[in-house]
């Protein structure tokens, strides 16, 4: 009789605690979902207040089926952030369930469905489809025929990284306006291992001259895409034509801009700016890396047939007090850091022009501050070279000292090819072109100034196949530098240029 009253309390006690598990006050919560081709990560948030778990946490992926594909026990909290599962299936669908122990009993307390993403190649004929392309980040698309986004709110459908395929065949994105500046800028956002080809960017603006947008964090931007983070990323036959960019950064952290791409990790072949301008405004002392084409090239990308004539704008007017600050402003790349890889830069050139405006605005109660400038034809500054390249357009940079800035450092250099180059490396076959274009700097008498028709500073041992083709022209603080200027003088560029690209556009020039 003892025995059967302690089933019957048992099964009562089980039914109770079944039917009460809605009133357990125990959740967990997912957050940070990233969905792959044959991946999910994830993290889980359990809120237990009343401390009703009493033994492991079990997380479990279902089949549709039931079948259960994947189990694991944790037993502390961090081993539910980041938690990656793979060797998915492409086609099926999933339920993640984390159990919990409660009492005798394994508790479902949250559960997530999902679908890999989908791998199949969809083309894109309307502007809903391609925005939608956020569900579906590892997807291959084909687009259709032109899209002409006037009177679409847009907001880039890869805030999170794109890994698939995007061929334009040959069609035209157009008439984009963005109302807002986010970590990831472009019509592409943020692209990882991802490939754009065959597509045409007309009418795009980030901002506008009467009302440029605002950032006051971390940013990269670019028409194409912001960040493009992985080295096996392709961006290639890609042309942006009439299209701004005007945005103003308060981020005391960085912000990388291009007029193709803002960070570029992987390989661009084959693109065009055509009537671009890239205008920025800084109030902070954060990394500014400007470039007509790329802000910031990093170790192991490559640019290759990249023609522009993107007018690049940078002003900084800030007020600092004790502060080390560096920008970097190229024609093409504000940054050059490519130097993993042999031939990483090549054939390429710019005919857009450079201004750059300095006011540091160093506060009086300042005892320290460190501020450089780098602006180049080409690159801003150079860790590794160029092979083939031009600058055809000019360059005006101005600074004005305030009563305070005695305690400061400044250390400005500009070059007609690069502010800075600091590689062993050979520069080869790179010219500026001075046909009617020239060098205005004008400086205040405290700046400490490196400046050149080609090379602001060069600290390479290595002799470099670089020089002036055309009219000299370098005026510092409205004198004729050019009789002191060593760089190298060309009376003919027959045979200059090694490749055929490289030749066809010099004489495709008006």
């Amino acid at each position: 009789m003892k025995k059967m009253i302690g089933i019957i309390f048992a099964v009562l006690t089980v039914f109770l605690l079944v039917g009460c598990k809605e009133d357990l006050n125990v959740t967990a919560e997912f957050s940070d979902v990233e969905i792959g081709l044959t991946t999910i990560t994830f993290t889980v948030d359990i809120d237990d207040p009343d401390a009703k778990i009493t033994g492991v946490v079990t997380v479990k992926l279902h089949k549709a089926d039931g079948t259960v594909a994947h189990t694991k026990d944790v037993t502390t909290d961090q081993e539910l952030v980041g938690y990656n599962i793979s060797s998915l299936i492409n086609s099926e669908n999933y339920t993640i369930k984390i159990y919990a122990t409660i009492g005798r009993d394994s508790v479902v307390i949250g559960e997530y469905q999902f679908k890999p993403l989908s791998a199949a190649t969809m083309t894109i004929t309307t502007t809903e489809e391609f925005l939608n392309m956020k569900n579906n980040r590892a997807g291959n698309y084909v687009l259709g025929n032109d899209l002409d986004f006037t009177g679409v709110t847009f907001t880039t459908p890869f805030t999170a990284a794109f890994s698939g395929t995007f061929d334009g065949q040959g069609n035209t994105i157009s008439n984009i306006t963005f109302t807002n500046i986010v970590t990831y800028t472009g019509v592409f956002g943020y692209v990882s291992s991802g490939t754009i080809k065959n597509v045409n960017f007309d009418n795009i603006n980030i901002g506008t001259a009467t009302t440029p947008l605002t950032m006051t964090t971390s940013s990269r931007t670019g028409i194409v895409a912001g960040y493009v983070s992985s080295s096996i990323a392709k961006i290639e036959n890609v042309k942006v034509s009439n299209s701004t960019i005007n945005y103003s950064t308060s981020s005391t952290v960085q912000a990388f801009v291009g007029g193709l791409v803002g960070e570029l990790k992987g390989e661009m072949v084959d693109a065009e700016l055509d009537n671009v301008l890239v205008k920025i405004r800084t109030t902070s002392y954060g990394r500014i890396r400007v470039g007509g084409a790329v802000g910031l090239l990093t170790e192991d990308a490559k640019l290759k047939q990249v023609k522009s004539d993107a007018t690049v704008d940078v002003t900084l007017a800030a007020a600092f007090k004790n502060r080390d600050v560096q920008i970097n402003v190229g024609g093409l790349i504000g940054y050059h850091n490519a130097r993993n890889v042999n031939r990483s830069v090549e054939d390429i050139y710019t005919t857009g022009s450079i201004q750059v405006d300095v006011t540091f605005g160093t506060t009086a109660d300042s005892t320290s501050g460190n501020y450089s400038v780098y602006a180049g034809g080409i690159a801003g500054i150079a860790y590794s070279n160029v092979v083939n390249a031009f600058f055809g357009g000019s360059i005006d940079l101005t600074h004005v000292k305030n009563d305070n800035e005695a305690v400061t450092n400044k250390n400005f250099y500009v070059g007609g090819l690069m502010g800075f180059y600091g590689s062993n490396k050979v520069v080869s076959s790179a010219v500026r072109l001075g046909d009617g274009e020239e060098i205005n700097i004008n400086v205040s008498d405290d700046v400490k100034l490196r400046a050149s028709q080609t090379f602001g500073q060069n600290i390479s041992s290595t002799v470099q196949n670089a020089g002036i083709f055309g009219a000299q022209h370098l005026m510092i603080n409205m004198v004729d530098e050019t009789a002191t200027d060593t760089s190298t003088v060309y009376t003919s560029l027959t045979s200059y240029f090694t490749s055929d690209w490289m030749n066809a556009a010099y004489n495709a020039l008006p």
